[in-house]
């Protein structure tokens, strides 16, 4: 099984933008990370907008809900989330139609 551990700046940042304490956060990264759409589930525009805001260090973006979470694999068995930024408002619709074209393919 893969741990999942947070920064401290992705804490702070959980906490400013999501207004998630340190233990909802924690509650939420299994959540997050295996349910969160990557950027290869969502439409070029999207797709598009996720490369923009990863860096060589953030591998592994995950959308879920109205944000972007990026992580980074410290280890085979170990991924840390970097930090979380709001999705604009222009994605936030198609970040929502990704996910309701995702769960149609899943039932």
């Amino acid at each position: 099984m893969i741990k999942l551990h947070a920064t401290r700046h992705a804490q702070l940042r959980a906490r400013q933008r999501m207004g998630w304490h340190q233990k909802s956060l924690e509650r939420m990264l299994e959540r997050v990370f295996y349910a969160g759409l990557a950027a290869d589930e969502c439409d070029a525009v999207l797709h598009d907008y996720i490369d923009s805001r990863q860096s060589e260090a953030a591998v592994l973006p995950r959308i879920y809900g109205e944000h972007l979470f990026l992580f980074n694999r410290a280890d085979v068995d170990e991924v840390v989330l970097l930090t979380v930024y709001r999705l604009p408002s222009e994605f936030k619709n198609l970040s929502r139609r990704a996910r309701a074209d995702w769960n149609a393919l899943a039932a």
